[in-house]
């Protein structure tokens, strides 16, 4: 297991967590803060698959199952309402 499963390992829970306490801390508003939310969502569903692709020269199954769920994963907690 390299260093990006690892950190894939890593980033999905906390990640999911941060993004969890920012959306009840924004509650039901639509500004400008609430688009930062889901750029940075994107962001976060986009990078490990981006770096699976064109960085990591070794692509072993499990870091593409990983980013695959990263992918997936951030999409949908990034697009939940504040109430829930």
């Amino acid at each position: 297991m390299g260093i990006f499963e690892v950190g894939m390992i890593v980033f999905i829970p906390t990640g999911t967590l941060l993004l969890n306490a920012w959306r009840k801390k924004l509650g039901n508003g639509r500004g400008w803060r609430y688009g930062v939310y889901v750029l940075v969502s994107i962001a976060m569903a986009a990078t490990p698959l981006l770096y699976v692709r064109s960085i990591e020269p070794n692509h072993t199954a499990l870091g593409v199952v990983l980013a695959g769920v990263a992918f997936f994963w951030f999409a949908i907690v990034g697009g939940r309402s504040a109430n829930t």
